[in-house]
């Protein structure tokens, strides 16, 4: 069976979250490795139930405390897109796809005292570590990895005979460190860029049909969130199996958890959601997870999305934060908004 118990190896576990409650060290893990709100247990189990594949963690162990924890789902000639992932063998032969859950913009691991081209061999080794322990858990049906969001230092440490590398869309990042206001990130940019977001500010804060907040997720009305979220799902027509459409359960649950923030924009008066910007807090670098708005035909309003990352620049150097992950998805645009582009790669790992 595919991980509906934990594994009998001593220095693992491989977990579902659909049927393994959350490990006892689960806090702790996701402190010492910084991992966002999405890496939560109760997040974790409620994208689980209603994801297309099954959904395993695995967690590498010493002394019963995790030394790093690999997410991946399991994919096989089962998988389909208008099908939810079965309780039990989601087929035999398969691979797995190592990224972080429903976030394309970071990792889908951790390792203690791991960071990208500091110790050559080190990711080889984890990658070899991993390998081992997920075919005594899936048999020899476990065919293969696709391995995601590798920087490009650690590309090396992936490839080898039958093993193919491509780049993928370069993850944007803005930072924010050592700015002291929104004017200083402002004057980074380019001339004409500012002179735009300069403008689209004093309309934005000049309507009053507009508010713009900041705040937690559990502040906020998550059916109304559910519905404005659909509007970007919508979008999302040209990708080989379509992203589902935002769960109330699921949302419900990320909104619940404490870091995370939405930067919203309302009409005051109606009370209507225009645009939303979902932020998975962090130390030091938040991630600007998703992004919907209102269809200007259906009563939205232009150019929010330029109008966001002035709000975000703003926060992050409020809060004292590095930057924020602003992700994948119109790198040229994001990059005149400031952000540094840094190239990722994908591995396809063959398992003999």
């Amino acid at each position: 069976m595919v991980a509906t118990k934990r594994s009998e190896q001593p220095d693992t576990e491989v977990l579902d979250p659909r049927f393994d409650p959350e490990p006892r060290y689960w806090a702790r893990l996701r402190a010492r490795a910084g991992l966002r709100a999405d890496w939560s247990w109760p997040v974790l189990t409620a994208q689980a139930w209603l994801a297309r594949t099954p959904q395993l963690v695995t967690v590498f162990l010493d002394g019963g405390e995790p030394r790093g924890v690999v997410w991946a789902a399991w994919v096989t000639a089962g998988t389909h897109r208008y099908r939810f992932a079965a309780s039990g063998r989601a087929g035999r032969v398969g691979f797995l796809d190592v990224r972080s859950p429903h976030n394309s913009a970071v990792p889908g691991w951790w390792f203690a005292g791991y960071a990208p081209g500091e110790r050559p061999g080190a990711l080889r080794a984890h990658v070899a570590e991993y390998t081992s322990v997920m075919r005594r858990e899936l048999g020899i049906g476990f065919r293969g990895l696709l391995v995601r969001q590798l920087a490009e230092p650690e590309v090396a440490e992936v490839a080898g005979r039958f093993r193919m590398i491509r780049p993928i869309e370069p993850i944007g990042v803005l930072d924010t460190a050592g700015h002291r206001s929104r004017d200083d990130w402002l004057a980074t940019l380019a001339k004409k860029r500012r002179w735009e977001l300069r403008k689209i500010d004093r309309l934005v804060t000049g309507n009053p049909a507009i508010g713009v907040d900041v705040r937690t997720g559990a502040e906020e009305d998550v059916v109304a969130l559910t519905r404005l979220l659909r509007h970007n799902a919508d979008k999302h027509k040209d990708v080989p199996i379509l992203p589902l459409p935002q769960f109330g359960a699921s949302l419900a649950k990320l909104l619940a958890e404490p870091d995370v923030r939405t930067v919203t924009y309302d009409d005051p008066v109606t009370g209507r959601r225009l645009a939303v910007a979902l932020v998975l807090d962090h130390p030091d670098w938040p991630t600007f997870r998703t992004w919907s708005a209102l269809p200007v035909e259906d009563g939205g309003a232009r150019n929010l999305y330029l109008h966001v990352y002035g709000e975000m620049a703003h926060w992050s150097i409020a809060a004292g934060k590095q930057g924020v992950i602003v992700g994948k998805k119109m790198p040229k645009l994001k990059a005149s908004l400031g952000a540094r582009m840094v190239p990722q790669y994908a591995a396809a790992v063959p398992v003999r």
